[in-house]
């Protein structure tokens, strides 16, 4: 199997989320032919770990309030090694023949592919405990799904080159947003090949925090916009904004 890269930006708000990522890469790395490249954004580093010839780490200092999430993956892609690139949460596992059923579609010539079938089931407090110190029981059906319709965020992969062409990540949304929705509205307006496989995608649990300082209502709107902006263009004016390189990506100054 040809090596592939996964590609994780975090920024360690609480301890499980410092747990869960160990997690996580200790799950990946059962897999010999992937490599990992974390992007830690923060004021300080939180994030340490033991050095593993299959993880790069790179700490970028930044004292935003908001997570700029789509901006430091649009950097982890750019520098990936790799022409498969995963794009991970840091919370999420997805079980390796998932995965390389993923692989195969990308290797078949979809642009991007998810390792999993929409269904996002979440694993509460007791569970992501029990599976952070025994990974191996982790088990089909464990969890609660929250949403009916199927998901399309936590993990999926892209092929590199045909990906950035795209446009990337849409650096219009700041923090969350609903970029994940947009992100394969776009490719199905430029009628590019989008597959899912069998099998359901883990949560692990965290606490979750609103951004403090952050006028939130605000922010949404925003990122809405940016959603029904790309919703709202055809294939000619999409391919067009992106040869030309606007019309997709615009950015409110005054985010916050």
């Amino acid at each position: 199997m040809e090596p592939i890269s996964i590609v994780i930006p975090v920024r360690i708000d609480s301890t499980e989320r410092k747990e869960n990522l160990h997690c996580v890469l200790q799950y990946l790395l059962q897999t010999p032919f992937i490599y990992i490249d974390i992007l830690e954004a923060d004021q300080k580093q939180h994030f340490h770990f033991h050095p593993h010839e299959r993880i790069r780490y790179r700490f970028i200092q930044d004292y935003e309030t908001v997570f700029y999430r789509t901006r430091y993956l649009n950097i982890l892609l750019k520098d990936a090694r790799h022409v498969i690139v995963g794009i991970w949460d840091t919370d999420v596992l997805v079980p390796e023949k998932q995965l390389m059923d993923a692989i195969n579609y990308i290797q078949k010539g979809c642009v991007l592919s998810f390792p999993y079938d929409g269904n996002f089931r979440f694993l509460d407090k007791e569970e992501s405990q029990s599976i952070r110190k025994d990974i191996t029981i982790l088990h089909e059906g464990m969890g609660h799904r929250l949403i009916g319709r199927p998901s399309v965020g936590g993990a999926f992969l892209v092929n590199k080159t045909k990906y950035l062409e795209t446009g990337g990540e849409n650096e219009g949304f700041y923090g969350w947003g609903p970029e994940d929705v947009e992100r394969v509205k776009r490719l199905e307006i430029l009628e590019l090949p989008i597959a899912r496989t069998k099998g359901a995608l883990y949560h692990l649990h965290h606490e979750r925090k609103p951004d403090i300082g952050v006028d939130n209502r605000k922010k949404a709107r925003h990122n809405q916009k940016v959603l029904l902006n790309t919703c709202r263009q055809s294939k000619e004016e999409l391919t067009k904004a992106l040869k030309n390189h606007t019309g997709i990506f615009f950015y409110l100054e005054n985010h916050n």
